[in-house]
């Protein structure tokens, strides 16, 4: 097998391509991870699987997937979830918008398709929440449709094993790879195939010090071959990074705490969070202080740093220090804040709470 160039097409001989076959579904039956998602061929599990995976590593959303099973066992429960139930199963995974398109999606299906999940893409990719890859991956993977499913992992294992570089995100490069991968595909038992090479990349290939040694393509690995596998797949430009410099306040007031619901916003709208905001001034405390007496109209003193929360929102980096406070007098005639809510310490598991808020809970706790 020959290195490809940026404006020819990749052509392999039908032994070769059942020796590829061959040689990555044997090792698959060997080392295959046990996954909750696989042990069914029922396309809800397996749809909901392929969400969460979603730019989300697969021992993250193992248990979230157990407890997101356990609460919308199926898809009409899903359809008729309430949202802060639905929030509080997906807390912590990140990307919300991926839970509110299950839902709508459910709906849908419930409404149009009397239950049932569509076997055409087309149909399929009209879906909210399911693009190019999820499509092909759930066709392939429930009801066996040659569908080549191409994640990051597939495109590292087919970038090094044919050689190609470029940026794998833009074409000519991205057509290439996706009509190998499509020749590799066998005309039955597609799913197990994709599932193959999504573990092969998770596993084995890599992105930094790929395991090579254990590879069962090894010996068909153009890049390999070359020693240039740990500089394959080549990457496009990244989005530059946005450093947001936050403050919140523990505000407790006869041992209850303050908390808010977040609206209007894309990524976190209906989730839970302790009140603050970013600020561009050097004086946080003061910052924060007077943000919530104009936005919460609520008078407080900041005692003691709790904490500072340090985490990431796509491509923000995030540094969240966190204050305690107390309400100075005089009180207002109503502590009753629309969108907010005084809780217990112990209350605070019953809401859907950012990852941030959960840090600053655990703060709490270990007080």
């Amino acid at each position: 097998m020959s290195k490809p160039d940026a404006t020819q097409a990749v052509y392999l001989p039908p032994v070769e391509i059942r020796r590829l076959q061959t040689g990555l579904l044997a090792w698959y039956r060997q080392h295959q991870r046990q996954l909750p998602w696989r042990e069914s061929q029922d396309v809800y599990p397996i749809w909901v699987s392929e969400v969460m995976l979603q730019q989300t590593q697969v021992q993250t959303v193992v248990p979230y997937f157990l407890r997101f099973m356990a609460a919308f066992p199926t898809l009409e429960e899903l359809a008729r979830a309430d949202t802060q139930d639905l929030l509080r199963c997906w807390a912590g995974l990140g990307y919300y918008s991926r839970a509110r398109n299950l839902r709508k999606a459910a709906r849908i299906l419930v409404r149009e398709h009397g239950g049932e999940f569509p076997r055409s893409y087309r149909e399929v990719l009209r879906l909210p929440g399911i693009g190019p890859y999820t499509g092909a991956a759930i066709l392939s993977i429930a009801f066996d449709q040659p569908l080549l499913a191409l994640d990051g992992n597939v495109v590292r294992v087919l970038a090094r094993l044919f050689r190609l570089e470029g940026d794998p995100a833009r074409s000519p490069v991205k057509g290439m790879l996706a009509a190998a991968g499509q020749q590799l595909l066998p005309a039955r038992g597609s799913g197990d195939f994709n599932q193959a090479l999504m573990e092969l990349g998770a596993t084995v290939c890599l992105p930094r010090n790929p395991r090579c040694l254990l590879c069962p393509w090894s010996s068909h690995c153009e890049a390999l071959k070359s020693g240039v596998q740990d500089r394959l797949p080549e990457k496009g430009k990244r989005p530059d990074t946005h450093l947001s410099r936050q403050a919140a306040a523990v505000i407790r007031h006869r041992g209850r705490f303050l908390i808010r619901r977040r609206s209007g916003s894309r990524l976190l709208q209906d989730m839970w969070e302790f009140p603050g905001e970013e600020f561009s001034r050097p004086d946080l405390a003061d910052s924060l202080v007077k943000y919530l007496e104009s936005e919460l109209h609520l008078n407080v003193q900041l005692r003691d740093r709790l904490t500072v929360v340090k985490h990431a929102v796509t491509n923000r980096r995030i540094t969240l220090t966190v204050y305690e406070a107390r309400l100075k007098p005089p009180l207002p005639p109503t502590l009753s804040i629309p969108g907010a809510r005084w809780i217990w310490l112990s209350q605070a598991g019953r809401y859907p709470l950012t990852v941030a808020a959960s840090r600053i809970v655990q703060a709490l706790t270990a007080e």
